[in-house]
């Protein structure tokens, strides 16, 4: 049973563009979004096993054009009607129809079909003449890489022009700057950004160049690779190889930095100030702290006094000419001109003033020396100083002379700590031309693979200045040595297994910031790309909020923002969530809102409702003046007419976390190498046995679980018990023995907060890492930070740590503060819900050693994990991933025999078929008794999906009752088909409107709504909405559609039930579960069905299995049958449902 390569196909897409010319009147407003969907759609299909990566949709275009040999003319029709579709200004009639004439001959060209004949005569035979005038911003042209030789680049602008290629300049001698070495980056296709050009006819001189700008790259990333041996791009990708540091001074630097937030709103410093600020900050930091090797406490309070009075000088001298009641903290910004983004630590407002500090000892200062640029900057400084005016500039337009940027450096009193930042144009383009190339170093890795960035990782390369004197020698090549000769050294299999990851690894973050060739609109670069309209009708803009309530959850500032949301229009449907990383900004009500001429404060979702949203800052705001309520005390004129937006925002964290897990793969102990990469044998201890008999479900499992010495598999289907019952049988055995510990990771927060309660259920002691808005409010006495509640020394939050064997967390938690491994050494290790995680996100936790431990030295002989147990189930969702199949598949004979195959596939499915390969069956256990699901639900499953595996119900209770178990009598036949069927098939009907996105059906939203109040009512006193019944959507707008639905029913009790897409879902159960597939189109199957393959002849959809097997008493499944039978595994299951409602 195979499913076809996409759904999407040239009849549904030639019906679309028949679709826009048949929009009324009335609905004109709504062409624009037709005509980009349809495009979006077409580039989609066009490009589904393409290799390349393309920043926006007029690279995709673009590239469709050349490959399909469209007539340049019709080219510049297509690109005329994207440019159509992106505005929010009305189509003109007339234009509608070439617009849709250019839609139609794009269709064609993609799929080599010819024009139906249901547009014949509807659309123009000929082309609309182009127009011959040259018009564009030369501030800012963004353009396609079409051609180059030595001096010039050929381009296709994104601006409307007169269709010809524009001719750039730049490698000639009246260029601003040498841009020469831009001819071994370009490649067809690549998007540039030309900055203040001066332009001749179709030549344009511009006075900088920016490679894919969509790539935003992190400036103190950035700056960071300017170091005393030279600037190099694969500097960058070393860094991210590198442990993440917790020192000492790294402390103090964080310490530092809290102390300039809490003196920079405080007039008249009062006693015990230097006390609050440090106990705030030792909370905040409680992990590292206590696990810091060389943290000196009296020395630290020492140096924290001296910065702390710098700190006050320097802030005062600062505030004699700047107004402090613009003074803001911590702001971000993203500068897609520049291809850049930062966080800045303070200015004002105004932009009158910026100041980076700078904790650490400045070698300039001390010897009051300059450096090569004539100043007392330490060069890394001065770079980051630089990049953050020039997006100043670049984002406001703001002139040269309009901010003065300082650099302060704590550790020394005025006048020697607070430099001036003085303009140097030329360090900026040296800035601008490593970014450049990093992010071609990351494009190479992405598309083609490592192999290049590989061989520059060596000290001879990485040292541009050629330096060769003392301190290199002794101090830093030493350093580079150690951090490169790993690599140098690896195995041929290690090699192979580096550079395939990387790939992917890369690839996948280009993906995230540039965006996918399905333009799928989950890209950190749609904050600018798509557009407004777009953004609306996919929800991924709040606009028009006001704040109403500012609040402050820790001891200083106001982190804790709620804003009113106004009507956002009838068919909008939020596209956000708990949870959800976002940007909150103000804008002007009369302009547009764009975070690229916006100051963003970062944050979370931290609750939302129809009428308010509560959002969490990452950095609290003192100044009240900066994050304003519209009241008449605090008007004012600079704030009396803006009001705010919120976006979604994204975290290079993840790519970051992976590159870093390969690299500790790399220097990991040989032999835990070889177990991970297959070479070596696993070893177990057949004479060991249980302390006791847990449950003779499990007992099998437990025993072959306690005599693998290297780790376990445990495969763990639906309803099995894994983590209330497998999981905790085996924490509790691990602790019989003595000075035994043990690590327990999930991927979400929702499952670690399973993990919490089973461990509470046990009364089994643990300490939780992570912070209180990541976990539910009952398990916020676990945290670490709680702990300094009890006793503040930390002596005693040292010894708490060493002493609780049970320690719990995220993976990402893990990766990305990994300090517990510097006190705590774990004789086993269990992931739950491994077959979540990525292999590179998982990979370094279970390789990881640490030179040093805290009190000891320790060698690389030595791993911080003994013995691992993985906890999965392959046939359940994977880890979310943007590359498709093509994209991930692997094709190294190398990999092959170690049964690696599929880059998105988990480490634990690797492992699983590995262990079959070699024919070994000690070292895996599969639950097959669940407890969840009544027989007549599990049957589906049992047969398409568990066919090997065959469940078995417990039988507990609900398993065996005749009845669905509802209470109330039935008032109508609906009511007794509720009553009287376990398996439902509830058909909706066709209910598209062009106002209304895809991604929702209105139709199935109400009838959604009148089940759950059905279902309520016939519970009686039974209900809990909690327990009772869950409602799993594919799309996040569909859960917005629902809850509107159910507002209108005016039962609170209703809108606490759990609403939430498959993947959320993974992990929970319900007695009853409602399935609202929504689609309505045949290419939405293409998303529907992207998590299947295909196993023994059986085709295994991993999403569908997740959905139906959410429910233990009653399953209800609604969906359009006319599409969903296109598909052969939902035609089987609607065919197997015995009701079906009419």
């Amino acid at each position: 049973m195979v499913q076809p390569e996409s759904y999407i196909t040239a009849n549904e897409l030639f019906q679309r563009t028949l679709d826009i010319l048949r929009v009324p009147d009335n609905k004109k407003g709504h062409v624009n979004k037709m005509l980009h969907e349809t495009l979006v759609l077409t580039c989609a299909a066009g490009l589904r096993n393409s290799p390349y990566g393309f920043g926006d949709l007029n690279a995709r275009v673009d590239h469709l054009c050349t490959q399909r040999g469209i007539d340049a003319t019709d080219v510049r029709a297509i690109h005329k009607m994207r440019r159509d579709s992106n505005s929010s200004a009305l189509i003109l009639p007339e234009q509608v129809l070439f617009d849709v004439r250019a839609l139609a001959i794009f269709i064609s060209a993609v799929f080599s079909e010819a024009i139906p004949s249901i547009l014949v005569g509807k659309i123009p035979v000929h082309g609309q003449p182009m127009n011959k005038n040259l018009r564009l911003d030369e501030r800012y042209i963004r353009c396609t890489v079409k051609k180059w030789d030595d001096q010039h680049i050929w381009v296709n602008t994104e601006q409307e022009s007169d269709g010809e290629l524009l001719k750039v300049e730049y490698s000639s001698k009246q260029q601003f700057f040498d841009m020469s070495y831009l001819k071994d980056i370009l490649r067809e296709n690549m998007q540039l950004n030309l900055l203040d050009s001066q332009m001749d006819g179709h030549l344009v001189t511009p006075r900088i160049i920016i490679v894919e700008p969509d790539y935003l790259i992190d400036i103190s990333s950035l700056a960071t690779c300017f170091t005393a041996f030279g600037h190099h791009p694969a500097l960058f990708t070393l860094n991210r190889m590198k442990d993440k540091p917790n020192t000492h001074h790294t402390l103090l630097g964080n310490f530092a930095g809290s102390a300039l937030d809490h003196l920079v709103h405080t007039r008249q410093p009062k006693d015990g100030s230097l006390q609050k600020i440090m106990q705030d900050n030792y909370r905040e930091k409680a992990l590292e702290y206590s696990t810091c090797a060389d943290f000196d406490p009296t020395a630290f309070k020492t140096e924290a006094v001296r910065q702390i009075q710098n700190i006050q000088q320097m802030i005062d001298e600062l505030f004699n000419t700047y107004d402090r009641e613009k003074a803001i903290l911590e702001p971000s910004f993203v500068c897609e001109k520049l291809g850049l983004q930062g966080r800045v630590d303070l200015m004002t407002t105004d932009f009158r003033l910026l100041v980076e500090q700078k904790s650490g000892k400045n070698i300039n200062i001390e010897y009051n020396q300059p450096n090569e640029h004539g100043n007392q900057h330490i060069e890394a400084h001065y770079v980051q100083a630089l990049l953050y005016g020039a997006v100043l500039r670049h984002n406001f337009q703001l002139s040269a002379q309009a901010t003065k940027i300082f650099l302060l450096y704590s550790k020394y009193p005025l006048p020697s700590g607070l430099l001036d930042v003085s303009r140097l144009d030329m360090l900026t383009h040296e800035a601008l031309k490593l970014r450049n190339l990093i992010v071609s170093s990351d494009f190479d890795t992405g598309i083609q693979g490592a192999k290049n960035i590989l061989e520059e990782l060596i000290p001879s390369v990485l040292n541009t200045k050629g330096i060769d004197n003392y301190f290199y020698r002794q101090f830093l090549l030493p350093q580079l040595m150690q951090m490169t000769s790993p690599i140098e050294q690896m195995t041929d299999l290690e090699k192979a297994y580096f550079l395939r990851m990387m790939k992917f690894v890369m690839k996948e973050q280009i993906i995230s910031k540039t965006g996918s060739s399905e333009g799928n609109g989950n890209s950190n670069a749609d904050l600018w790309n798509m557009p407004l309209m777009e953004k609306k009708e996919m929800g991924n803009i709040f606009m028009g909020l006001k704040i109403i309530k500012k609040e402050s959850t820790q001891q200083r500032g106001y982190d804790q923002i709620t804003l009113s949301i106004p009507e956002q229009g009838e068919d909008f449907l939020p596209n956000f969530r708990r949870g959800d990383m976002v940007y909150l900004y103000g804008y002007h009500p009369n302009s547009e809102p764009d975070v690229r001429r916006s100051i963003l404060f970062k944050g979370f979702i931290q609750d939302i409702k129809t009428k308010e949203i509560m959002i969490h800052l990452a950095d609290a705001q003192q100044n009240e003046e900066v994050l304003y309520m519209e009241s008449s005390e605090s008007k004012t004129q600079d704030h009396n007419y803006i009001v705010y937006a919120i976006e979604h925002s994204a975290s290079d964290m993840g790519g970051n976390g992976a590159i870093h897990a390969l690299y500790t793969l790399i220097t990991a102990p040989q032999r835990r190498k070889d177990l991970l990469l297959g070479q070596q044998t696993p070893q177990c201890n057949r004479t060991m046995k249980l302390s006791r008999c847990y449950h003779p479900h499990y007992d099998e499992i437990l025993l072959k679980a306690k005599q693998a010495k290297d780790y376990f598999l445990i495969v763990g289907p639906p309803g099995t018990g894994k983590t209330s019952m497998a999981l905790r049988f085996l924490v509790e055995e691990e602790l019989t023995e003595l000075n035994s510990s043990v690590l327990l990771m999930a991927y979400t927060n929702r499952a670690v907060d399973e993990i919490c309660s089973m461990l509470c259920k046990a009364r089994i002691p643990f300490i939780r890492l992570g912070n209180e808005y990541s976990c539910d409010p009952q398990f916020k006495p676990y945290l670490m930070g709680q702990a300094i509640e009890d006793n503040l020394k930390l002596v005693y939050l040292r010894n708490r740590l060493q002493q609780t064997r049970v320690i719990v967390s995220t993976t990402s938690s893990m990766i990305s503060r990994p300090f517990i491994f510097a006190v705590k050494h774990f004789s086993l290790a269990i992931i739950d819900e491994a077959s979540q995680i990525l292999e590179p996100n998982i990979i370094g936790i279970l390789a990881s050693h640490l030179q040093t431990r805290y009190g000891e030295v320790t060698t690389h002989a030595d791993v911080n994990i003994d013995k691992f147990i993985l906890i999965g189930d392959y046939k359940q969702l994977p880890a979310v991933v943007q590359q498709n199949e093509a994209d991930a598949r692997i094709t190294e004979p190398l990999l092959h025999e170690i049964g690696l195959v599929d880059c998105r596939n988990s480490l634990f499915e690797r492992l699983f078929h590995w262990e079959h390969m070699q024919h070994r069956t000690q070292f895996i256990g599969t639950l097959r008794v669940q407890g969840r699901m009544h027989p007549e639900i599990a049957a589906f499953p049992n047969r398409m999906f568990y066919f090997k595996e065959q469940l078995i119900p417990v039988p507990l209770k609900h398993q065996s009752d005749n009845n669905v178990g509802y209470l109330q009598p039935a008032i109508d036949e609906l009511d007794r088909q509720l009553i009287q069927n376990r398996l439902i098939y509830y058909p909706s009907k066709f209910c598209k409107k062009t106002n209304i996105s895809d991604k929702v059906n209105s139709d199935e939203a109400q009838k959604v709504a009148d089940l759950l109040q059905r279902i309520y009512r016939l519970s009686g006193e039974n209900f809990d909405t909690q327990q009772t019944i869950g409602v799993i959507v594919p799309y996040r707008n569909q859960i917005a559609m629902i809850r509107k639905e159910i507002e209108k029913l005016s039962m609170p009790i209703l809108e606490d039930i759990c609403i939430d897409t498959v993947e959320r879902y993974q992990g929970s159960q319900r007695d009853v579960i409602i399935y609202s597939l929504t689609i309505q189109n045949l290419y939405q199957l293409d998303f529907l069905t992207a998590n299947s393959f295909v196993e023994d002849g059986h085709l295994i959809d991993r999403k569908l299995n997740v959905a139906i097997t959410r429910a233990r008493k009653q399953l209800i499944l609604l969906g359009n049958e006319e599409i969903l039978s296109a598909n052969s595994l939902f035609k089987k299951l609607i065919e197997n449902m015995p009701c079906r409602i009419i």
